[in-house]
């Protein structure tokens, strides 16, 4: 008859298990967050680029800022966003409003994610 060896090397199954459903909830996080992420960055890249276009061509008109936006997100393949958008003029200054919601869904709850970046010509 084998005895056993009196001290485990290595993990158990259950800590190994626990290690892989947090790791794994960790990644369906990330699979979600990700592309909200990406997403963000790259509305902040839009309104950048309008604002340095602003500083060499003057954007006056609501309709001008409003067909630039249109145009880079076009080029950035974003077309779902062009609802997400607003363009006002207020005190002699056009104002480009991004706001739009995203879900995360935590498995235990689904939290709301709402983004709002705003961006004022002079």
């Amino acid at each position: 008859m084998k005895r056993l060896p009196s001290k485990q090397k290595g993990a158990s199954a259950i800590v190994t298990l626990i290690i892989l459903v947090v790791l794994g909830y960790g990644v369906y996080i990330g699979i979600q967050y990700v592309p909200q992420m990406i997403e963000s960055k790259s509305i902040d890249s839009v309104l950048n680029s309008v604002k340095d276009a602003h500083k060499t061509d003057r954007i006056d008109s609501v309709e001008e800022a409003r067909q630039r936006v249109i145009n880079l997100l076009q080029i950035n393949e974003m077309n779902d966003m062009t609802d997400s958008f607003d363009v006002k003029q207020r005190d002699g200054k056009v104002i480009i409003t991004f706001n739009y919601d995203r879900e995360l869904n935590l498995i235990y709850e689904t939290k709301p994610m709402h983004y709002e970046k705003t961006l004022s010509l002079n």
